[in-house]
């Protein structure tokens, strides 16, 4: 059996909950996947002594964060770096993608 990337799961689920989605999106889902694993290990900071299996694991242990990071990006298409956004009498606020680590209790590791 053959098993699929954190990437794949991420697009594979995104795509699941956005039902009218198309092949253009799903690309758009992968390119936001992909930051998302970035911005997370980015912002984990994980200690250098830490092996890449250690890290996967740790990954895929908080896949449900990244994946939410992903969501936040794809929401928010068309509207990057803004903080609310009205059109058409539709009015949305955004809340802090930093707020995505903390509603999943992911905490940087510190290092001296």
């Amino acid at each position: 059996m053959a098993t699929t990337t954190l990437k794949e799961q991420i697009v594979t689920s995104l795509s699941s909950y956005f039902i009218d989605i198309d092949s253009e999106d799903t690309v758009l889902i992968g390119v936001l996947a992909d930051r998302a694993i970035d911005a997370f290990e980015e912002y984990r900071n994980y200690p250098n002594h830490w092996t890449a299996e250690q890290i996967e694991a740790d990954k895929a242990r908080h896949k449900s964060c990244i994946c939410d990071l992903a969501m936040y990006e794809y929401v928010q298409n068309g509207a990057e770096f803004q903080s609310m956004h009205i059109e058409s009498g539709l009015y949305r606020m955004w809340q802090n993608k930093g707020n995505v680590f903390t509603q999943h209790r992911v905490v940087p590791f510190a290092t001296l």
